[in-house]
Parts: structure tokens; sequence; C-alpha cells
């Protein structure tokens, strides 16, 4: 059975290599945080060019139907 003396032992090997352990993940989770958000800002940006050119596709259809005088696709 342990004792109290063993398990304080035990903590003080046991604690400085899961603080070394704990490091390099703490900056790979810095990391990735950076590429979600950069991520992120990208699709963004490619969602608002993509909306943008839809929206002048859709003006150019309705002129398009309505210069040949077609009804509305719905």
């Amino acid at each position: 059975m342990l004792t109290k003396n063993d398990l304080k032992q035990i903590k003080n090997v046991v604690k400085p290599l899961i603080s070394e352990g704990i490091t390099p993940l703490k900056s790979d989770i810095k990391t990735l945080k950076e590429d979600v958000s950069k991520i992120r800002r990208d699709v963004a940006v490619i969602l608002d060019f993509f909306d943008t050119e839809y929206l002048n596709l859709r003006k150019r259809v309705e002129r398009i139907e309505e210069h040949l005088n077609l009804p509305p696709v719905v």
C-alpha cells in the first residue's frame, strides 16, 4: 500500500513530465487557432466574392428575360 510520502514522491516525478508534455501542446493549439481564424477570414472573402458574382449574374439574367419577354423561372 502506498503512503502519503510515496504519493508525494510520485507526484514530484510525474508533474514535471506532464508539464513538459503540455507545453508543446499549448503551442500547437495556438497555431491551430490562428490557422482556423485565417481559414474563416478566407472563407468569408470567398463567400462575399461569389455572392457579389451571383447578384451580378442574377441582374443580367433578369435583364435578358425582360428583353426577350420570357417569364422568370421560379
